[in-house]
């Protein structure tokens, strides 16, 4: 079928067809079926707000969840600098340990003060130039708020005070978020204090103000509040009821336990459609407030249109078809044809136009794209070139500056104790690490590799002595080919980071290599705890964070001074292709295999 005839019967079938259709549907729904749509709409509305709350709040919890455990919260609260807080020492490591508490506050801008409260009586406190409300009283003052007990209660999960709901502490000058927790200690899990973070509650009358729907008037917006379970106005869009009840503003209950509700009531005097949704957090509760109004008014407004643009439609449609159509489809014809030629990568093609009307501008704009394209292709392919090599040498891993150091220090210790044996070996060994980490070559042999992972497992022996042995099984049939440096040893290191803390035995690291057919294959297997299955995922791409073995840090945290499990693999992936790569095997208490495979390509040493 031509394409014009085609035009024409989509014309009537898809346009004045479902208009005519839409017209008489539109006139005959009654208004209760309107509203009940509307009220549907609230309902989306609200839930998507809802959950960038949620996420929101989500996101502060993560981020004290991280804060508790670091060393700039737990060593203030083991200080104990009660009994020396007169002293200028003491003075100065409480001034220090304030500094050190304001890299909480750079985690989120949303967070205005953090006060730390440890047991010895002694506060600990950072903020920002921001207003807030928390007065940072006594412990004991503290102890006395009923709040405090359903702290203690929770066992170091947070407990959140919305604004305007404990006056008493966190006052109501400024409408601030409060969270309070315990903060166990890392090691013993016993209590250390209390951590009180208050946030800006800015973000989330961002939230509410991006979901406000303005009209003409005051009465065709819809209206944003956040209550508590007994009904207080923590937070409004509009800023005039925070502090009240909402009981002061209508007789409706708002049933905090359901999901979500709506219903026609008496707000503030007027008639309106109020809509609720359970936050699912400290029985906090999102409300809309919509001019019952404003909805009868729209939904007229939208028949009167729907019936207008009908008739016109209807008016218009045989002359549209007559004077545009033809035209446009012979137009579109010639552009698809040069199109097809560009789809089989003949990129000189070009559509020769003449006139002034928009075929003439759709030709100029089809040549001005596949200009665009041949020129974005050849960018592209020049980019991606830069951006693998820049990968490649962005992925080279670096001696960590702590290893490093550690590596000093007991070479130092051995020279202190005048072990001349000993230093040789660790300056030899050190001096073989840094020779194969800084050299520019990519590609090494396999015998270099080998003792480049033999110098690290030697030093690692030194410094965690009884804490792991290891064995190397390659064949002198592997060692003249080449691997890509740096890809044995960063797993190794997750071994002795990862793997083995908290392992009662000895751990055991094996390292042995096949070649069979055309790839060399190596196996690197521990006896440490193992990773979980969702470990397993996130390290395999499956999903996008990544996490650590069972029971130990995560991966990512592992991976950010160094070469990680996740860039080796993107490494081999990148360099030998998807035929070649690491796979990884591994169940919590079993320990881990990891199977590296990659060609059979030789090379000479590399000095």
């Amino acid at each position: 079928m031509n394409l014009r005839v085609k035009l024409f019967a989509a014309f009537i079938g898809l346009i004045v067809v479902p208009l005519i259709g839409l017209g008489i549907v539109s006139f005959l729904n009654s208004e209760h079926l309107l509203e009940k749509k509307y009220s549907e709409q609230t309902e989306i509305t609200l839930k998507a707000v809802g959950g960038n709350i949620r996420f929101f709040f989500k996101e502060l919890d993560q981020i004290t969840d991280a804060s508790v455990t670091n060393s700039w919260i737990q060593e203030p609260l083991k200080a104990n600098l009660g009994a020396e807080i007169t002293k200028p020492q003491g003075q100065i490591k409480k001034n220090q340990a304030d500094k050190e508490l304001t890299r909480v506050l750079f985690q989120h801008p949303a967070i205005s003060i953090v006060v730390l409260y440890a047991k010895d009586n002694m506060q600990y406190l950072a903020s920002r130039n921001d207003p807030t409300t928390f007065r940072a009283i006594a412990l004991d003052q503290l102890q006395g708020y009923a709040i405090y007990d359903q702290v203690v209660k929770r066992n170091g999960l947070p407990v959140w005070i919305g604004p305007y709901e404990e006056q008493g502490l966190t006052g109501d000058d400024v409408p601030l978020f409060t969270q309070m927790r315990l903060v166990k200690d890392t090691e013993s899990f016993n209590d250390l204090g209390v951590m009180v973070t208050q946030y800006k509650t800015d973000e989330v009358d961002r939230m509410l103000q991006d979901f406000t729907l303005f009209g003409d008037d005051h009465t065709s917006q819809t209206r944003y509040l956040i209550l508590n379970k007994d009904g207080l106005v923590m937070l409004d869009s509009e800023h005039d009821l925070e502090g009240t009840s909402i009981a002061e503003q209508t007789d409706l209950q708002v049933d905090t336990a359901a999901g979500y509700m709506s219903a026609r009531a008496r707000f503030s005097g007027e008639d309106v459609l109020f809509s609720a949704y359970n936050l699912d957090r400290s029985g906090w509760v999102l409300v809309s407030v919509k001019s019952w109004e404003s909805l009868t008014n729209e939904n007229m407004r939208f028949l009167q249109w729907i019936g207008g643009i009908t008739l016109l439609c209807l008016l218009s449609a045989v002359l549209f078809n007559m004077l545009f159509v033809n035209r446009i489809a012979k137009a579109i014809i010639r552009v698809v044809r040069k199109m097809r030629l560009v789809e089989q990568g003949m990129m000189d093609t070009r559509v020769t136009a003449h006139g002034r009307d928009e075929t003439v501008l759709l030709a100029r704009s089809f040549n001005s794209m596949v200009e665009t394209i041949g020129r974005l292709l050849r960018e592209v392919r020049h980019e991606q070139e830069r951006k693998q090599r820049a990968e490649m040498m962005l992925m080279q891993a670096q001696i960590k500056p702590h290893f490093l150091f550690n590596t000093l220090e007991s070479i130092n210790a051995l020279a202190a104790q005048n072990d001349g044996r000993k230093v040789m070996l660790m300056v030899r060994r050190l001096s073989n690490l840094l020779r194969t980490s800084m050299h520019q070559a990519e590609v090494i042999t396999v015998r270099q590799e080998i003792e480049h992972v033999r110098s690290y497992l030697e030093i690692q022996d030194y410094r965690f002595e009884d804490v792991f042995t290891y064995e190397l099984d390659i064949p002198e049939g592997a060692l003249d080919f080449t691997i890509l440096k740096l890809s044995l040893q960063p797993l190794v290191e997750n071994s002795i980071q990862h793997g083995f803390e908290g392992l009662t035995e000895l751990g055991v690291i094996t390292i042995s290599a096949e070649v069979i057919d055309g790839a060399v294959v190596f196996m690197v297997r521990d006896n440490g705890i193992g990773m979980s299955e969702s470990s397993l995922r996130k390290l395999n791409g499956i999903e996008n964070e990544n996490t650590g073995r069972a029971g130990a840090p995560p991966l990512g945290e592992g991976e950010r001074n160094g070469l990680g499990m996740r860039n080796v693999a993107d490494r081999l992936r990148i360099h030998y292709g998807p035929a070649y790569g690491m796979i990884v095997c591994s169940w919590p208490g079993y320990g881990t295999v990891i199977r590296i495979t990659i060609p059979r390509i030789r090379g000479e040493w590399i000095g």
